[in-house]
């Protein structure tokens, strides 16, 4: 399990240290290498999971575009202590491990890059040990994690994060976030014929007026320019939503919002 502090003492020893993200505490290194779902089981140390109902995977029967797929997922069940999503198909399975926090509605928005057509893996692991599964099989027409030829783009300085946050009558305020990174996924080649080297944004913490209420590591099938959306309770006019991020090579982007 992520340690919400460790995360953000982490985060903030990168940015003074200029050190690796590869090197952060509590990144799940070897889940994040895992290409089957027995080796993703054993690098967490999770049981085996059960298919359940009560796991929402929503995502297109049919894209074209491999590399912005939105899939929702989520669970009906209280006590859900992590989100896990991956693609069987990738190169890696694990896309995206979210852990939420109380005041989240566990239904999570974002956008994969997906090498070719594949089921699409949610779990939900919940705070009384159990593991449940959904599956989607989702047809794509063009592949959106490798390639060859490409000449890539020189790196960018941490851009803006994009946040709006959207009240509701009901109390669930919906919030939205796009990030502006490459998010490299180190399956392409450039007009050279060698390997680009992977580079992605590894660790995500959103906080409601300082307090942690969503944490999240990525791998590099997450899209382009992420994209994240969730559900927040409690949220009240002129509260501070923020959301912080730092990547494999240590660079760092940390945006706030009011709430109005």
């Amino acid at each position: 399990m992520i340690h919400r502090r460790d995360l953000m003492l982490s985060a903030l020893a990168v940015v003074a240290t200029g050190a690796s993200a590869d090197d952060v505490p509590g990144f799940a290194r070897a889940a994040f290498d895992a290409k089957t779902l027995p080796q993703l089981l054993k690098a967490l140390n999770l049981p085996a999971p059960t298919v359940s109902a009560d796991v929402q995977l929503q995502a297109p029967e049919l894209f074209e575009d491999g590399g912005v797929v939105p899939v929702t997922l989520g669970c009906a069940l209280p006590g859900v202590q992590r989100l896990l999503l991956g693609v069987e198909r990738n190169p890696t399975l694990l896309s995206a491990i979210f852990e939420p926090g109380d005041a989240i509605e566990p239904q999570i928005l974002t956008r994969l890059k997906m090498q070719e057509t594949s089921p699409v893996l949610a779990l939900a692991v919940l705070k009384d040990g159990r593991v449940l599964m959904a599956r989607r099989e989702v047809k794509i027409t063009l592949g959106g994690c490798g390639g060859a030829g490409v000449d890539p783009e020189p790196p960018r300085p941490p851009q803006p994060t994009l946040i709006r946050v959207q009240p509701s009558p009901g109390g669930v305020a919906t919030v939205r976030a796009l990030m502006k990174h490459d998010m490299e996924s180190g399956q392409r080649k450039d007009g050279g014929g060698r390997t680009i080297p992977a580079w992605h944004i590894q660790q995500v913490v959103a906080r409601l007026n300082d307090q942690p209420v969503l944490t999240a590591q990525w791998g590099t099938a997450v899209s382009r320019n992420p994209f994240l959306q969730f559900g927040l309770r409690g949220a009240k006019a002129g509260d501070k939503l923020s959301l912080a991020w730092v990547d494999s090579r240590g660079a760092s982007r940390s945006d706030e919002v009011a709430v109005l």
